[in-house]
Parts: C-alpha cells; structure tokens; sequence
C-alpha cells in the first residue's frame, strides 16, 4: 500500500493556468531543442505557420522573445533555455502519467497490501492465498488487520487499508463489492458426544459460545428462537472465530460456526458437525475497495488472487 501526499499541498492557480494549453507546452520544448521554426514545424509535422504562430503566442505568454535571430542563425534566450529542462521534464511526466500504460509483474514487484479481513477469513482464504504468493510474488507482502465493519470502510476511504473482506458490509457509493463465495452455518460439538442429529430442545439446553463482532450475547439465532418463545444459554461470547473448536473440544458447549471454517477445525480436532435444528441464514463473504483503485493493474492482480482462492475453497 502507498501513501499519496494529499493534492491540496499543491497550489495551483487555474485561472492564470488556463491560458496556457499543452500544445504551447510542447511547441515550446522543440523550439528551445531545434533552435528553429522550420526545424521544429517538421519535427511536430505542422506549418511553419501554425509553427509561427505557436511561437508568437508563447512570447506574449512569457514575455520573452524565446529565440532571437543573430547573423548566422536562430539563437535560444537565457530564459527559454533556463526553463528548457524544466519544461522537458514537466512534458516527460505527463507522458508517463497519462499516455504510459502501467504495467506490474508479479515476479518482480514489490509492494505491500493491508486487507482488513476475521480471522475466519484469514484462515478460510489465507492457505490458497499465501501459495500463490510464494509461488508468483515473493516479494509482495500482505498485513492482514482486525475488520470493524464501520472503522474499516474509514480506513479504506482514507488509504489505508487496501481491500475489506467481510459480509453486510455498510458500502458507500465510491465503493466497490465482489462477492466471493457464500457460507453457511452448522453445529459443532466436541468428537465424542452422543447426538447424530441435534433437536430444537436439546441446543437450547446445551451451553453456547457465540461468535459476536458486537461485543454482546445475541446472534441471529437468538431472534429465531425467540419466535418459538425459547431461549438458548450463551455462557461464552468472543469476536474470534479461531479460540472456539479448542473451547468446544474440551466442553459440554455447541455453537454455530461457518461451514468452512469448521470443516477444516473438525479434521484437525475430531469435531462433530451437526446440522442446524433451525433455519439460520448463511451469509456472502464479499471483497470491497475504494473506486480509486479498480483500475490500478496491482490491485486488479490482488482481487484475482482472491477470487481463485475463494475458488480453491
């Protein structure tokens, strides 16, 4: 990630800017290299005219003849020539600003990228993510940070932070959202419970652990049940998705986890999944970036990392 000075640092007097238009610019930039109107005419492949009258124009601009004729020839003033290299580089950075197209090669780039992202997210699309990075980037690093849903849609306003995965995410209109892959919620209890399925009265009378981004003890599944008149037991409510199959393994406890995460938790901890004994709603883990820079070819590369790793799940 970049940091770019802010565009208010530089004043700029547009008034007085808009009576000076590029062509001056570059006509000026030949003249003072050619020393010549007819040189300079065929080298831009205009008149020697239009050529003329460029050259009448910049001298009512800047006030100065810019090439004064002596007994041989065309000689450049000490001004025009004071300003030539100046002038040369201004023509040089446009060029490269507006007319290069920007290239990035993986290989060889080196830049950096904060990706406001859970843990869950880390851990579901990290694994697909990092192997492409040994393998294509090596010198390109990622710095994932904590995702807050309002705090991290500021940072990305304000340059931040690169990229925001997450889900219901509070989008402005200068941002933009891909959706990467959708999930859903099971159960897990610990490897050696007895339950092959989970009823409505057996999960309210088990103790929970909840997963809370709010810093509270409701979920969604609370508003389900409180539609049925019940009410489960959450005695363990933390924003980290990572703690809770190692909680879970070593409890009495059930709890709702995303699909994917609790695969993988379940491989490595003997876990059991159990399906759901009511309709909780799954949610759309989605990417999102400032409009400022869908177009940057380094972030168009990062966001189709991405893609593939949400792919690879």
């Amino acid at each position: 990630m970049t940091s770019i000075p802010p565009l208010s640092s530089v004043n700029i007097d547009y008034t007085n800017l808009r009576k000076l238009d590029l062509n001056l610019l570059v006509a000026l930039d030949v003249l003072i290299e050619e020393a010549s109107v007819t040189k300079a005419a065929e080298k831009l492949n205009i008149s020697q005219s239009s050529m003329s009258h460029a050259l009448k124009r910049l001298r009512t601009v800047l006030d100065d003849e810019i090439l004064i004729r002596t007994s041989r020839d065309m000689e450049v003033t000490p001004l025009a020539r004071e300003i030539g290299y100046r002038v040369h580089q201004i023509l040089a950075e446009i060029q490269s600003t507006l007319l290069e197209k920007e290239t990035f090669e993986p290989a060889t780039a080196r830049e950096d990228f904060k990706i406001a992202a859970s843990d869950y997210i880390e851990t579901t699309l990290g694994v697909s993510l990092l192997q492409q990075l040994a393998s294509q980037a090596p010198n390109i690093r990622v710095r994932i940070c904590n995702l807050n849903k309002e705090k991290s849609l500021d940072a990305l306003d304000n340059n931040q932070v690169d990229l925001v995965i997450g889900a219901n995410l509070p989008l402005k209109r200068w941002h933009i959202r891909e959706d990467l892959y959708h999930e859903e919620f099971v159960c897990v209890v610990k490897s050696d419970c007895p339950l092959t399925e989970l009823s409505v009265e057996e999960y309210v009378s088990r103790s929970q652990i909840l997963v809370s981004m709010r810093d509270d003890f409701q979920g969604s599944a609370d508003k389900i049940l409180e539609q049925q008149q019940l009410q489960r037991q959450v005695i363990w409510s933390t924003p980290h998705f990572m703690p809770i199959p190692f909680l879970i393994a070593n409890s009495d406890c059930v709890t709702l986890l995303p699909n994917r995460v609790a695969q993988n938790c379940a491989k490595t901890l003997g876990l059991k999944l159990l399906q759901p004994p009511i309709e909780v709603e799954g949610f759309t883990v989605s990417m999102v970036w400032h409009q400022r820079n869908t177009n940057r070819l380094s972030h168009q590369w990062l966001r189709t990392q991405l893609l593939e790793a949400a792919r690879d799940i």
